[in-house]
């Protein structure tokens, strides 16, 4: 369920970066909004990425840096938790270095970092809700 619902808002942020991309300073809604979703639960990276890829092929027409990224970050998480543990550090790391895919991909640095301030709290409600849920 909450995959859909992140789903549904990440293809609604598409829309937004689309609709209002030429007017307003704005995060990337989708782009945060799938990687508040990857760093919460690294298994789901197999809905995740072809959302990723439809949201590349949509805004940049091929499949950019951001998808190459977010695509390495389940490796990355996994090589982290076997090697140092699963902890906040490493994902920070990884949500910055996701986070530097954007300006590669044109986006302004006000813009970069609005999306990095809507990711976090995102991030903080998923990692909630992924931990009430029954196992």
């Amino acid at each position: 369920m909450i995959a859909l619902i992140v789903t549904l808002l990440a293809v609604l942020g598409l829309g937004m970066n689309m609709a209002f991309a030429s007017s307003l300073i704005q995060p990337d809604w989708a782009m945060a909004l799938l990687l508040a979703s990857l760093l919460a639960k690294r298994h789901n990276w197999f809905w995740v990425l072809p959302v990723t890829l439809l949201h590349d092929v949509v805004l940049y027409w091929s499949p950019a840096a951001s998808f190459m990224v977010m695509a390495a970050i389940p490796l990355a998480m996994i090589y982290f938790d076997q090697h140092l543990g699963a902890g906040l550090p490493q994902r920070l790391l990884l949500l910055l270095l996701a986070l530097l895919a954007l300006p590669v991909d044109g986006w302004t640095l006000q813009a970069s970092l609005l999306t990095l301030c809507l990711c976090v709290p995102v991030w903080h409600v998923l990692t909630r809700q992924y931990a009430q849920q029954p196992a």
